[in-house]
């Protein structure tokens, strides 16, 4: 199951084509839709992608550190959560945190996950939960000793508290640094601190390596990221947007000055891209049906052939797979330094 395309507050962290969040411009933001929809077909790269975690490969786990216990955990929304031991049933209702916690080595711990979660493999085996229409009866008879959610529908961390269920809202980062950050957090909140320094250290390092081979050596493209074919896109703000900005690439939907604005198809022509990335392959979307839009073959990206697919699983989800985001988009703005 994958989610389409979601909005602004939900963003990043889902499967898309997880889609974006927010919505500012000139329309409504999408709303959440479920579809089963094939997996993207991504153009493959000449170089390797270089990446911190694996959702195919076997996951390595860890014993959790007891003796960081007692702990107390605060979460996006100034929410306390006090943890008298390593919690050893953890739901997760949002795929972005729960590849975290797969890759702080906390797989053992991991009882149940949402529904769209699907990386790595092994969530496969686990009990799947309704994030966006959750049941409480359904979560509670899982008996979690912790819940990770990104959003809050219909009150689900206070009905859950009620039944002293702890629960965190860490809400989708905004940010490569948000998810360092959040990356720790979680880490405190498992025992399993060590691991998640490990982890974001070697997220920074890969980072690093990326932006030192762009250097100041060639100018930055403009780009266009849809997000859907009504022209969502991300805008600074968002994590897709950080992405950009990681790159040192020019995004036209700076000037929107939203996280998620909808843009025209005029305001995307007069701009002219010379890079397009399309994050809706899986709604049909594609090179073709972009050279055919009226209007659209004057744009430099068009015209030069620079349009590219990109998995929305790994460019909309804030985790250890931010660094397969940065070489692919790497890899299509820098095509002469990442051949």
């Amino acid at each position: 199951m994958r989610l389409r395309y979601i909005g602004p507050a939900i963003l990043a962290l889902l499967a898309i084509a997880v889609v974006a969040c927010n919505g500012g411009g000139s329309g409504p933001s999408p709303t959440p839709t479920i579809t089963d929809t094939p997996t993207p077909v991504v153009e493959p790269l000449a170089t390797p992608v270089t990446a911190v975690f694996d959702c195919v490969g076997p996951q390595e786990t860890t014993a959790p550190d007891a003796s960081a216990f007692p702990v107390e955990i605060t979460d996006s929304v100034g929410n306390t959560v006090a943890l008298e031991a390593p919690p050893q049933s953890i739901a997760s209702l949002s795929a972005g945190h729960t590849e975290i916690l797969y890759a702080i080595g906390a797989g053992d711990q991991m009882t149940a996950v949402d529904s769209t979660s699907d990386c790595p493999q092994a969530v496969n085996d686990l009990p799947k939960v309704d994030a966006f229409t959750p049941s409480v009866e359904a979560i509670a008879d899982l008996q979690p000793d912790l819940v990770v959610i990104f959003f809050d529908p219909g009150d689900l961390q206070a009905a859950l508290q009620n039944l002293d269920i702890p629960v965190l809202n860490l809400a989708a980062p905004a940010s490569i640094q948000g998810v360092y950050d959040q990356t720790e957090l979680l880490g405190e909140a498992t025992g399993h601190a060590a691991d998640a320094a490990g982890l974001v250290a070697d997220m920074q390092a890969a980072v690093q390596s990326i932006q030192s081979e762009i250097g100041d050596a060639v100018a930055a493209p403009t780009i266009f990221h849809e997000i859907d074919n009504t022209y969502f896109t991300a805008g600074p703000g968002s994590f897709i947007a950080d992405l950009y900005d990681i790159l040192g690439a020019q995004n036209i939907a700076d000037a929107t000055g939203q996280p998620f604005p909808q843009m025209s198809a005029e305001a995307i022509i007069e701009a002219d891209p010379e890079v397009i990335i399309l994050a809706d392959e899986v709604a049909g979307e594609s090179p073709d049906t972009v050279r055919a839009r009226p209007g659209w073959g004057s744009v430099s990206a068009v015209q030069n052939d620079r349009i590219h697919i990109i998995d929305p699983n790994i460019v909309s989800r804030p985790g250890p797979r931010l660094v397969e985001a940065l070489r692919t988009l790497a890899a299509y703005l820098y095509p002469e330094l990442f051949p």
